[in-house]
């Protein structure tokens, strides 16, 4: 029996310090918003939250590029 023709796999966009540091952005910005609410003497977990966010935004930008779907 003859198998199947194997399909090439497309090629991965190399990972670069741009970007890792846009991947690092929405981190970046939720700990911006942690040191603003405990600076005007907000609610901390509003903070604490906008940190979360950056995280699994950075987590679902990293997964795009490497082209996992959930």
């Amino acid at each position: 029996m003859s198998q199947p023709p194997e399909t090439p796999k497309p090629a991965r966009k190399p990972v670069t310090a741009l970007t890792v540091l846009l991947w690092a952005a929405p981190v970046l910005a939720g700990l911006l918003v942690l040191a603003l609410a405990l600076a005007m003497n907000w609610q901390p977990w509003f903070g604490y939250a906008a940190v979360i966010a950056g995280v699994l935004g950075a987590v679902m930008m990293a997964g795009e590029h490497f082209g996992v779907r959930g």
